[in-house]
């Protein structure tokens, strides 16, 4: 898969890549910012996960 970070500080961009190492960036990398989101939504942590790795996701035509 293709992703390219969602949050605006970022300028994480890979392809060809594991949805799970794209995890790990986010776990590294914005995990204070996630948790903030969780707390201010009331939304589990991996709720944050998961819908910041659907939006981060790019699909290129081919």
């Amino acid at each position: 898969m293709n992703f390219n970070c969602v949050f605006s500080s970022c300028s994480y961009k890979r392809n060809g890549i594991e949805e799970k190492e794209f995890l790990i960036h986010l776990k590294e990398e914005h995990h204070a910012e996630m948790l903030e989101i969780s707390k201010k939504e009331n939304m589990p942590i991996n709720m944050i996960e998961m819908i910041t790795i659907s939006n981060s996701k790019v699909f290129i035509n081919t």
